[in-house]
C-alpha cells in the first residue's frame, strides 16, 4: 500500500481531520497488536506451567484429594511470661 505524498491542503479543518484519523488508526493498530501480544504471551506461559489436574471427585461428590491433617500434639507450653509489644516509646 503506497502512501500518497503530502498534499498541501489549505483548509486547516481537513488537515486536522486527516491528522486525527491517522492518529486514531495508529492507536487502534497499536492497541490491537498489544492485545494480541499479551494474549500470545499468556497462552505461552500457561503452556509452560506444570500440569496440575483438578481434584478428582467420587460418585458422591466428595473430593478424593486428601486434606492437610492437623499436627498430632498441642503446642508446647513455656515457663516464660508472655511478651507484649506496644507502640509506646
Amino acid at each position: 500500500m503506497s502512501m500518497p505524498g503530502p498534499t498541501h491542503d489549505s483548509d486547516p479543518v481537513r488537515r486536522r481531520e486527516r491528522g486525527l484519523r491517522r492518529v486514531g488508526t495508529t492507536t487502534r493498530r497499536t492497541a490491537t497488536a498489544a492485545t494480541a501480544v499479551a494474549l500470545l504471551l499468556g497462552v505461552g506461559y500457561a503452556h509452560m506451567l506444570p500440569s496440575n489436574p483438578g481434584p478428582v471427585s467420587d460418585a458422591v461428590g466428595h473430593s478424593s484429594r486428601s486434606l492437610p491433617q492437623p499436627r498430632a500434639g498441642a503446642p508446647a507450653s513455656t515457663t516464660q511470661p508472655a511478651q507484649t509489644t506496644t507502640g509506646a516509646s
